[in-house]
């Protein structure tokens, strides 16, 4: 691989090396982490890549996914892994079949060996992205995490920090109020927090790679921390809104953003001091546990 040429069109941008001394987990290689990881992994970002054990692509999955046909049957991180090194073989890159709620110890050691900047939340399981957040937390590190609604007809992204407001204190927000049509009770609720596995979003693949695109632009923006501004919005704003097509009464403007800003829930269940410090506290044993 010639990386001179290669990186050639866009050194005017970012250097490349910028990213090389980073690295992000992305948890979920569905259709919206397949597009994370690939946009990321293309520029040479090293990653380590999550799915569920035995994950494996399906034939309804490809109509949004990265991967086509050659991979049906075939894991989705080691396939996702092989289709970015065919963009870019220099990419570092781990792949690992864990359920990151059901095995939180290992989940911790995989943290702990791979030394991540960033977690990327890319699924649609409330329970795994609490636990994302309660692990970064303990960790110090970002989460860049994201949704599409359905119909596909907007998106999330949201963004916590160490010392902001985690997921715990964004997902009260997280009920579309007047951004979103109401449903009916047969409909998804985005805002339930015991609802343990989201039904499949009907979206077209293109809705979601909007979304997916925001996300790795917020992901790339927090890792080159400043020396290039890939958005141009203030580093306080933690959740983007972005609707995809109009929808009157709900979205009067299409293909719009809007960059919004909540502080810290000072009574949070997840990040209050007196849970932060219990979570730090579980965090040490637990790493102490793996280094003895």
């Amino acid at each position: 691989m010639n990386t001179d040429a290669y990186y050639k069109r866009i050194k005017s941008l970012f250097r490349p090396e910028q990213l090389r001394l980073k690295r992000a987990i992305v948890v979920g290689a569905g259709s919206g982490g397949s597009r994370v990881a690939t946009e990321l992994g293309r520029l040479g970002l090293p990653l380590t890549l999550i799915d569920l054990p035995g994950e494996k692509l399906e034939e309804h999955n490809i109509l949004r996914h990265e991967l086509g046909y050659a991979s049906l049957g075939k894991s989705k991180v080691e396939e996702l892994a092989r289709h970015i090194h065919n963009l870019n073989p220099e990419t570092p890159i781990t792949c690992a079949e864990l359920d990151v709620a059901m095995d939180r110890v290992e989940f911790k050691r995989l943290i702990q060996s791979q030394q991540p900047d960033i977690l990327i939340a890319a699924t649609d399981n409330y329970e795994s992205k609490h636990i994302l957040n309660e692990d970064a937390m303990a960790f110090g590190l970002p989460v860049v995490g994201a949704g599409v609604y359905d119909g596909g007809i907007a998106g999330e992204c949201y963004i916590t920090r160490p010392g902001g407001a985690c997921f715990a204190c964004l997902v009260t927000h997280l009920q579309l109020q007047d951004l979103a049509p109401k449903r009916s009770a047969r409909d998804i609720d985005y805002s339930n927090l015991e609802l343990k596995e989201l039904q499949s979003t009907a979206a077209l693949n293109l809705d979601i790679a909007q979304i997916a695109l925001i996300q790795s632009r917020v992901v790339l923006n927090l890792l080159l921390d400043g020396a290039t501004d890939l958005i141009g919005v203030p580093p306080e704003v933690n959740l983007i809104v972005f609707a995809n097509r109009r929808v009157p009464g709900h979205f009067e403007r299409p293909l719009h953003a809007e960059f919004i800003h909540f502080d810290r829930v000072p009574d949070c269940l997840v990040c209050s001091s007196q849970c932060a410090s219990e979570i730090d506290r579980e965090a040490s044993r637990i790493i102490g546990a793996l280094n003895s």
